[in-house]
């Protein structure tokens, strides 16, 4: 087995874990280790000495796949990274996200269905510049190129909106005007090309979007 072809996977799921496994063997990759925690990811490392890493994004409470990935690359600075998540875009995760380790490749996890697309990620991961800043992301969803056009402020705003926070309550969390707000939340419909209507009703559907840009909903019509 080529030495590129090492894979330690890392997700608190069971059943993905093993899906994931069972993926990789028969695409003749070679399983090092598994693990389903960030302490355990880097003992597992330490001991195998992995090529590539596929590192669930959200490993439940404590350190995130983006903490494992950056600790991972403090090991071996040429490690190749493939962070899964059900979220378009990392900016999800919230106030613990951090920038992935440069040279890693971010795949929604809905599309490893697809097995060509987990095995291009793979082997860019491996062939890539660990060094480079460029994160790589893909996705076969239509949804994936909205997210990266929403800034990090309206990703926010969407965020407490779907929480059910007021445009008051957002206001004082981030420290922006009520007014200022309001015009975020003009510029997050227009995007999203809502039509005019209710402001409950927009804010509803902002709130359908949110979800459906981190993976917690499938698209369905409103």
């Amino acid at each position: 087995m080529a030495a590129d072809r090492r894979v330690i996977i890392i997700d608190d799921d069971i059943f993905a874990l093993t899906m994931l496994r069972s993926t990789l063997e028969k695409l003749d990759y070679e399983i090092v280790g598994e693990a389903d925690s960030a302490a355990l990811a880097i003992e597992v490392a330490k001991s195998t000495n992995p090529a590539i890493a596929l590192v669930d994004l959200d490993l439940g409470e404590g350190p995130t796949g983006i903490d494992v990935a950056i600790m991972l690359r403090k090991l071996n600075p040429t490690i190749g990274i493939v962070m899964l998540s059900t979220y378009l875009d990392p900016r999800f995760l919230g106030s613990a996200q951090q920038d992935l380790p440069g040279g890693s490749i971010y795949v929604v996890k809905s599309s490893i269905a697809n097995t060509q697309l987990l095995v291009d990620a793979l082997r860019m991961a491996v062939q890539g510049d660990r060094f480079k800043i460029a994160v790589t992301k893909i996705s076969e969803s239509n949804e994936a190129s909205l997210a990266d056009n929403l800034s990090d402020q309206q990703l926010e705003v969407m965020r407490y909106i779907a929480a059910g926070f007021s445009n008051s309550e957002i206001a004082k969390r981030i420290w922006i005007t009520e007014a200022g707000i309001e015009k975020i939340t003009a510029r997050i419909i227009k995007q999203l090309g809502i039509k005019v209507g209710k402001e409950e009703n927009q804010r509803i559907r902002i709130s359908h979007s949110y979800h459906q840009l981190t993976g917690a909903v499938r698209a369905r019509r409103l």
